[in-house]
C-alpha cells in the first residue's frame, strides 16, 4: 500500500515524533510505502526532506495574503489559526502527488476537514481521534469542540471517513455522539516508544533504585519519602491542583509524601499562569516544601522520573487516553488515574493501578494510600500490561484495519 500519514507537526524538534516514527517503521518493514504530510507556517511553498528515513512533505499554511485573511476568519470561527491555509495546501499537494491507497489523518479537526475536502476520489481516509479535536471542556479552557462550527465540521469528517480510530473506549463512545458510523469505528490506543521500557527486564529493580536515588538527591527529598509524580504539561484540564489538595490528608495519615510536578507551563484565559496558580495553592495549604514544580525535562529523562517515583498520578478532568499512564507502567510504577481519563479502562482491567473519581483531592489521597499498601502487587502487573502498547502491536492492529479498506 501507499500510505500518507498526515500529522499537524513532524520535524527534527518535535518531541512527540517517536511514537509515529516507530509505527511507520513497522509499516515500512512490512513492505509498504509511507509518506508524511505536515504543516508549516515558515515557508510559502511545499518542501520535502527525509527525516527518520521517511519522506516528509511540509505544507505551507500562510502562503499568500488572501490565505492569511482566510486563516483569520476561520480562526475567529474555530479557534484554530491555520485552517484555510491547510485546506489550500492539501488541495495543491494532492494535485501534485500520485494517489495514495490510505490517508491516515491525525485529528478530525483540523486535518480531517482539510483532507476530506480535498483528497483524491479513490483514496481511503482513516481518521484518528486523539481527543482534543472532539472534546469540549470550556470550564478548563480545553477542546476545539467548544466551538459550534468545529462540531459541525467534525460531523462532516466522521460521515466521510472510511475508518475511524478512537484512541480509547471513552473517545469511541464520544465519537458516536457525532454520528460516527459504528461499523467504521474502533478503539485502538496509542503506542509508547521502545525507550519507555527497560532494556533488560532482569535489572528493573536496580534501575528503579538508581532512578530513586537520583530524584532524592536532585530535589533534596528525605530517604523515607513517598515520591509522587505528575508528568504532563501544566494546563488546567490536567487537574494537577487536585494532587496538591490531597497532600494534607496523606500527611495526616502518616505518609511523608513529596510531589514532583513535571511539565512545561501553560497560561489560559481563566487561570492565567497555571504553574504560579499551583505554587500559590501549595503555599495556601501549607505544603509548599513538599511540592517541587520542576518544569519541563528532556524526553529521554522521562523514564528516570517515572521509574524513581512510587506512583504516577494522572488526575485529568477529561483526557482521551494519556500515554503517561502506560509509560509509568512500563517503568514498573503503578499509576493513579481518574476515571475521566481514557487509559483508566485499561488500568482497571489489568489491575495494575488505581482508578479514582475526578476533581477530588480526597479520592487522590485515598488512591495514594492504597498504592502504598498494595504497591508490590500492583507493580508486579505493570510491565506485562505495558507490553500490549508496544509500537509493533499497535502498528499491526492499524495495518490490519487499513488493509481491510
Amino acid at each position: 500500500m501507499r500510505i500518507l500519514y498526515c500529522i499537524p507537526r513532524y520535524d527534527d524538534n518535535a518531541l512527540g515524533n517517536q511514537i509515529h516514527t516507530e509505527v511507520i517503521a513497522e509499516w515500512q518493514a512490512s513492505g509498504h510505502t509511507v509518506h508524511i504530510a505536515t504543516m508549516t507556517s515558515t515557508t510559502r511553498h511545499i518542501t520535502t526532506k527525509t527525516i527518520d528515513g521517511i519522506d516528509v512533505h511540509s505544507l505551507p499554511t500562510r502562503k499568500s495574503r488572501s490565505v492569511a485573511f482566510g486563516n483569520r476568519v476561520w480562526h475567529w470561527l474555530t479557534g484554530y489559526p491555520y485552517l484555510w491555509g491547510a485546506i489550500q495546501s492539501f488541495g495543491q499537494f494532492f494535485r501534485l502527488m500520485p494517489p495514495f491507497d490510505v490517508i491516515h489523518v491525525e485529528t478530525a479537526f483540523p486535518l480531517g476537514i482539510a483532507v476530506t475536502l480535498t483528497k483524491p476520489r479513490l483514496s481511503k481516509i482513516a481518521i484518528t481521534l486523539p481527543g482534543a479535536d472532539i472534546m469540549r471542556v470550556p470550564a478548563f479552557d480545553y477542546g476545539y469542540a467548544r466551538y459550534r462550527v468545529v462540531r459541525s465540521l467534525i460531523r462532516h469528517v466522521l460521515k466521510h471517513a472510511d475508518a475511524v480510530r478512537a484512541d480509547s473506549r471513552q473517545i469511541e463512545q464520544l465519537a458516536l455522539t457525532y454520528n460516527a458510523i459504528p461499523s467504521r469505528l474502533s478503539a485502538v490506543p496509542y503506542n509508547i516508544t521502545v525507550h519507555s521500557f527497560f532494556a533488560d527486564d532482569a535489572n528493573v529493580r536496580t534501575e528503579k533504585l538508581r532512578a530513586r536515588e537520583y530524584l532524592l538527591g536532585m530535589y533534596s527529598i528525605p530517604a523515607d519519602a513517598t515520591i509522587v509524580i505528575s508528568l504532563n504539561r501544566l494546563h488546567p484540564f490536567k487537574g494537577i491542583e487536585f494532587i496538591i489538595d490531597a497532600i494534607p490528608a496523606v500527611v495526616a495519615a502518616g505518609c511523608n509524601v513529596h510531589v514532583l510536578i513535571v511539565g512545561h507551563n501553560r497560561s489560559t484565559p481563566k487561570y492565567g499562569d497555571y504553574g504560579a496558580y499551583l505554587g500559590a495553592q501549595a503555599h495556601m495549604l501549607g505544603v509548599a516544601e513538599r511540592v517541587h514544580i520542576v518544569g519541563g525535562i528532556a524526553h529521554h529523562d522521562a523514564r528516570t522520573y517515572l521509574a524513581g517515583s512510587d506512583t504516577t498520578i494522572v488526575p485529568s478532568i477529561a483526557e482521551s487516553f494519556s500515554r503517561v499512564v502506560i509509560e509509568s507502567a512500563a517503568a514498573g510504577t503503578p499509576p493513579i488515574v481518574t476515571s475521566s481519563t481514557g487509559a483508566s479502562d485499561y488500568v482497571r482491567d489489568a489491575g495494575c493501578g488505581i482508578v479514582v473519581e475526578p476533581q477530588s483531592g480526597r479520592a487522590i489521597a485515598e488512591g495514594i494510600l492504597t498504592v502504598i499498601a498494595q504497591h508490590a502487587q500492583l507493580a508486579e502487573r505493570c510491565i506485562p500490561f505495558a507490553q500490549d502498547f508496544r509500537s509493533r502491536v499497535i502498528a499491526a492492529t492499524l495495518l490490519d484495519m487499513y488493509t481491510s479498506l
